[in-house]
C-alpha cells in the first residue's frame, strides 16, 4: 500500500512537471509558469519590453476569458494579472486556477498577448513541426485533466535558459 501511495505522489508530481515542461514548448511566449499549491493555480509569466499598464491587457483578456468561459459553460474561480517593472522590461504574470483551465485558454492567453505586444514581447523564437505542436496541446490537456481533480503536493517553477527549459520543485 505505501508504494502505491508513493508512487501516485510521484505520478502527481510527475504530471506538474510535464506540464510546465509541455506549456514552455509549445508556447515559446511563456518565459516561466509556476504551479501554486496553495491555489492549485498556475502563473504564468510573460516579458514586455518597457513598461506597460495592467489595465491595457485587463481590458483585453477580462472580457475574451470571460466570453470563453461562458462559451465553455465554466466560471473562473481564480484570474489575476499583475504587472512588475524592472528597468525597461516589465514581467506580466498571469495567475489562472488549474480548476477551470483547459490547454485551448493557455493558447487563446498566449495568441491575445502576442496580438497586443507583439513588437515589444521578448521570447526565444523556436521552431517546432507542427505535428509536434500538436502532440504537446495533447499533453497539456491530458496532464491538466489529470490533475484538475487531485492537486500537485508540492510548488513546482518550470523556466526558459538558452533554449533549455528547467524544471524546479519545492
Amino acid at each position: 500500500m505505501l508504494s502505491h501511495l508513493l508512487h501516485k505522489e510521484t505520478g502527481r508530481v510527475q504530471d506538474g512537471v510535464g506540464l510546465l515542461s509541455s506549456i514552455l514548448l509549445r508556447y515559446a511566449e511563456v518565459g516561466s509558469v509556476h504551479y501554486w499549491l496553495e491555489e492549485h493555480a498556475l502563473k504564468f509569466t510573460f516579458m514586455i519590453q518597457q513598461h506597460q499598464e495592467v489595465s491595457a491587457l485587463q481590458e483585453i483578456l477580462i472580457p475574451a476569458l470571460g466570453f470563453y468561459h461562458q462559451l465553455e459553460g465554466q466560471s473562473m474561480r481564480l484570474f489575476d494579472i499583475t504587472c512588475r517593472s524592472e528597468e525597461n522590461i516589465c514581467v506580466i504574470t498571469v495567475t489562472r486556477d488549474v480548476d477551470s483551465m483547459t490547454q485551448r485558454e493557455v493558447g487563446l492567453i498566449v495568441e491575445l498577448i502576442k496580438g497586443k505586444y507583439k513588437n515589444q514581447l521578448i521570447y526565444e523564437e523556436l521552431y517546432l513541426p507542427e505535428e509536434e505542436q500538436i502532440f504537446q496541446e495533447e499533453m497539456i490537456t491530458n496532464m491538466l485533466s489529470s490533475i484538475h481533480s487531485e492537486a500537485i503536493n508540492k510548488n513546482v517553477v518550470a523556466l526558459r535558459e538558452k533554449g533549455r527549459v528547467l524544471v524546479f520543485k519545492s
